[in-house]
């Protein structure tokens, strides 16, 4: 995130109370969603501004069809895809760099999350998905069929990426890095990466169930190598 791009000077503070800290020991498939909802992550990745670029030819030979919505944002000027948002999902957010997507998953995740967007974001920014400019066909991410939705096409996306072994291995060793070393043990990693398959990518303990393990974080604190940690 960076505070100069556009409105995230004020977003960024709502971004970390509202989408980070409810969901930091909670699971990771609900700060991924909080997160692509965040105005503040919209803008600073461009997707609010993705729009299918054959949205406006429906919307102009059809325009009762396409009627906006009560709260519906401007539509806007002609447009089309925006890959940041896709990319980044899965470079930096789930996957990491090799976690066997290609350009072409890329382009397929961008169509899911357009029609993701902001209403009033000089005022009071909130999510908003805008079905006109949503891109309605079949998308195929990662060999898995998409099936054109609407808001389900992203939240189908963000529910593949947080189930995949990938993404279980690349932000274990992220935790890893920041709590133990920059290099952490392999065994360690893997550890984690296994109680987050076991506890569906649960940070910490859940408070409903006594008996769940506890979480990701909680078998780098009983590791030997998170005791030597400094």
């Amino acid at each position: 995130m960076f505070a100069g791009k556009d409105y995230d000077r004020w977003y960024i503070a709502p971004y970390e109370r509202d989408a980070i800290r409810p969901h930091v020991l909670g699971k990771f498939r609900d700060l991924l969603e909080a997160t692509a909802k965040s105005p503040a992550m919209q803008s600073y990745l461009d997707n609010w501004i993705s729009a299918d670029s054959e949205a406006f030819a429906r919307i102009k030979q059809h325009p009762e069809q396409y009627r906006a919505q009560p709260g519906a944002p401007p539509l806007g000027g002609k447009r089309g895809l925006n890959e940041n948002y896709g990319r980044e999902l899965m470079e930096l957010h789930t996957l990491g760099v090799d976690g066997g997507y290609t350009q072409k998953d890329v382009i397929e995740v961008a169509r899911c999350f357009t029609g993701w967007t902001i209403a009033s974001p000089k005022e009071n920014p909130q999510f908003y998905f805008d079905e006109r400019i949503h891109d309605p066909g079949e998308k195929i991410v990662l060999g898995k069929k998409i099936h054109g939705r609407g808001i389900r096409d992203g939240e189908q996306v963000l529910d593949l990426l947080a189930k995949n072994p990938h993404t279980a291995h690349h932000i274990s060793l992220q935790l890893a890095q920041y709590f133990v070393a920059d290099a952490p043990p392999e065994a360690l990693v893997e550890r984690m990466a296994k109680t987050w398959k076991k506890t569906n990518g649960r940070f910490a303990r859940s408070d409903a169930h006594d008996d769940l393990l506890p979480g990701v974080l909680g078998a780098r604190v009983v590791s030997r190598e998170g005791e030597n940690a400094v």
